[in-house]
């Protein structure tokens, strides 16, 4: 897991408010399958971009 690498994967900016809230109540794979849904991402790349959200790195807002 590098959350570092989700700083060039365009998220949509209402998939990251959910994932982020999803995350913060314990739900780490109802937050990954946001980010898979919204985006078509991997897994591997959407756990980056939750664990991301959490830690606070930067995630680009993509449409």
């Amino acid at each position: 897991m590098d959350p570092r690498r989700a700083r060039v994967l365009p998220v949509p900016a209402e998939a990251q408010a959910d994932a982020r809230m999803f995350m913060l109540g314990g739900d780490t794979l109802r937050a990954v399958k946001v980010i898979v849904d919204a985006t078509g991402y991997d897994l591997r790349q959407a756990r980056d971009i939750v664990y991301a959200l959490v830690y606070d790195i930067e995630v680009p807002r993509g449409s």
